[in-house]
C-alpha cells in the first residue's frame, strides 16, 4: 500500500510540473476561445492580461478586406470561460554547481 501512494505521489508531482500557469496560458499571441456571460464566443489572439481584463487581437470576419484585424477588450466581469488552444510552458533551465 505504501508504494501506491508513492507512485500516486510521483505520478502527482509529475503531472504539476506539467501543468500550465495562468501566466504562460494567457501571455501574448496565445489563440484563444471566449464565451462571454451573454453566450457570445470570440476568438483571437492576447495581446494583454491585467487585473481589468483580456486584449485580443480578432479577425474580423464581417468585413470584405481580408487580413483586417481589429482588438476586442473584455471585462473579466464578462467572461463566462476561456480556452486555451496551445499552452507553451515556460522552460526551465537547472544549473549545477560545478
Amino acid at each position: 500500500m505504501g508504494e501506491r501512494d508513492t507512485r500516486r505521489d510521483t505520478d502527482q508531482a509529475s503531472w504539476s510540473a506539467r501543468a500550465p500557469r495562468v501566466a504562460d496560458a494567457l501571455k501574448r499571441g496565445v489563440l484563444v476561445s471566449v464565451e462571454t456571460r451573454d453566450g457570445k464566443s470570440i476568438s483571437g489572439r492576447v495581446c494583454d492580461r491585467e487585473a481589468s481584463g483580456l486584449l485580443l487581437d480578432i479577425e474580423n470576419p464581417g468585413d470584405e478586406r481580408e487580413g483586417l484585424t481589429s482588438y476586442v477588450f473584455l471585462p473579466w466581469t464578462s467572461v463566462d470561460q476561456v480556452a486555451i488552444r496551445d499552452v507553451v510552458t515556460r522552460r526551465v533551465k537547472y544549473l549545477r554547481d560545478g
